[in-house]
């Protein structure tokens, strides 16, 4: 039988009906004159569909390691750019292809490639412009995410498994923590000299320059993290749930502690 909700899902970008972030997002977009957006990840191109429609004026640069796929978008509005969040050679490029405005960090979800893209992204970004760093959630080691990448790995279970998140750096700080430790110190009103830096930047896969170009660039901090029920569950498309269990009636976890987190990152009006 068919998924009688798999029509919306098509169309809708999980932003609205799963994480809730676009209610989020509006209100840094109003007032804001947003001409050239970038976003890193494409997947099924809902995310740009978005986007051509929010910002019917402005030119969306897309970005993903696959190439172009018959189910994207196709308008002359939208630009595409193959490329690995693996080099920062290539992500730096992608950012300075125009002078952008809005920056969304939503690939492949791996820290690396978060605090590549988010260093690269900004410097590159105008002054007053917005970075939106989607599911930082996958920066904690214990996000259910790695465990399912792990799982076709059978053999020598859980010495491979600690190889893998050795690979991935999960054992050391990320842009999560960075972010956090910024904010904290924001909010507390303490300076960021070079103490606080090096503080910030122990055992974090950010080194004290990283620390220092995320301070002296952003101007304000906010996470968001969703605190109620899915619209409809992403795996199976149904509204009703196991409430008690906090599953959906296919088994998927609908309300979980490390689950949709983003931040939005203002950039100060003149680069300090």
């Amino acid at each position: 039988m068919a998924n009688p909700s798999h029509h919306i899902t098509q169309e809708l970008s999980d932003k609205v009906y799963w994480h809730g972030y676009i209610q989020f997002y509006e209100p840094f977009f109003q007032n804001k004159l947003i001409r050239n957006i970038a976003e890193f990840g494409v997947f099924q191109g809902n995310s740009i569909r978005w986007l051509l429609k929010r910002f019917p004026e402005a030119t969306i640069h897309g970005a993903d390691i696959v190439p172009i796929q018959t189910n994207w978008p196709v308008d002359p509005r939208f630009h595409f750019t193959q490329l690995d969040q693996d080099s920062k050679e290539q992500v730096s490029k992608f950012v300075h292809l125009e002078s952008f405005d809005l920056i969304i960090e939503d690939g492949s979800h791996q820290p690396k490639h978060q605090v590549t893209c988010l260093i690269e992204g900004i410097k590159a970004l105008n002054p007053g412009g917005i970075y939106i760093l989607e599911d930082i959630q996958t920066s904690r080691s214990d996000h259910p995410w790695w465990h399912k990448t792990f799982r076709p790995w059978k053999w020598n279970r859980k010495k491979q498994f600690k190889k893998f998140l050795k690979e991935q750096q999960l054992d050391k700080g990320n842009a999560l923590h960075a972010l956090l430790a910024l904010d904290h110190y924001k909010r507390i009103g303490q300076v960021l000299d070079q103490e606080t830096i090096l503080k910030i930047a122990e055992s974090s896969m950010l080194s004290p320059q990283h620390i220092k170009i995320l301070g002296d660039s952003i101007k304000e901090i906010h996470l968001y993290q969703r605190s109620n029920l899915p619209d409809f569950c992403h795996q199976c498309g149904s509204k009703d749930y196991s409430f008690s269990n906090f599953k959906c009636v296919c088994g998927a976890e609908i309300f979980s502690d490390n689950d949709s987190m983003s931040f939005v990152l203002i950039k100060h009006p003149i680069t300090e």
